[in-house]
């Protein structure tokens, strides 16, 4: 009984690092820094943020489409959940603390490396990625957010009212999955295509349900 509640639970916690949320948080960042008249950090974010997706579309295509992996590492599909949200939150919540000192956007940023935290703990413990595939993705979020660790926002209290209304609503009311998934899927066809392939390579989390045992289940195959 316990451990289904704790699996509904990674259930709700895991939509809050699906791109159909971080990219329009992204983007709502973006929007901010650009009408506070930050042109210089919008482009900035814009970049670094891009290049995490990059890497992260990198390694995906590279186990789906080559198979590459390190399976005494357990690594075999980064996580974007893990990049996105570690990336997003802590520059989020520190923007947002900032209109209130210096001292409570620290706090913010504090706020949001623990919610990426928590986000990355939902997809180890719901089985959606392994401990190393979950790191290998913080970190290549880590790299992003870091460009701005002495960065000191300075936005008008009408730009951060307005991040925050755009935060809500995507959080609250945005579902861009029937783009981004989709959009996603045309990708992998095209490289597949580019490259040749038929099929894709597949890792599942699979928990026995007789010894409790973790085990990772690949396979090769399956139709693009």
């Amino acid at each position: 009984m316990q451990r289904g509640w704790a699996m509904t639970l990674w259930e709700h916690v895991i939509p809050f690092g699906d791109s159909s949320r971080t990219l329009p948080l992204a983007a709502s960042i973006a929007v901010t820094l650009l009408l506070g008249g930050n042109l210089a950090r919008a482009v900035h974010w814009l970049a670094c943020f891009g290049v995490g997706v990059v890497v992260i579309i990198a390694g995906k295509l590279a186990f789906d489409m080559g198979g590459w992996c390190l399976p005494a590492l357990d690594f075999f599909s980064i996580s974007g959940h893990a990049m996105q949200t570690t990336a997003i939150y802590p520059l989020l919540f520190t923007m947002i603390g900032s209109g209130l000192g210096e001292h409570v956007a620290r706090w913010g940023f504090y706020l949001g490396l623990m919610a990426s935290l928590f986000i990355a703990t939902a997809l180890v413990a719901g089985n959606y990625h392994t401990l190393s595939e979950t790191v290998a993705g913080a970190t290549v979020g880590a790299a992003v957010v870091c460009s701005y660790f002495y960065w000191r926002p300075s936005l008008r209290p009408e730009h951060l009212s307005l991040l925050v209304v755009l935060s809500l609503n995507v959080v609250l009311f945005v579902d861009i999955h029937d783009v981004v998934h989709p959009t996603k899927a045309a990708i992998w066809q095209g490289v597949a295509r580019w490259l040749g392939a038929s099929d894709q390579y597949s890792r599942r989390i699979h928990i026995d349900p007789e010894t409790g045992v973790r085990q990772i289940l690949m396979r090769h195959g399956q139709p693009l």
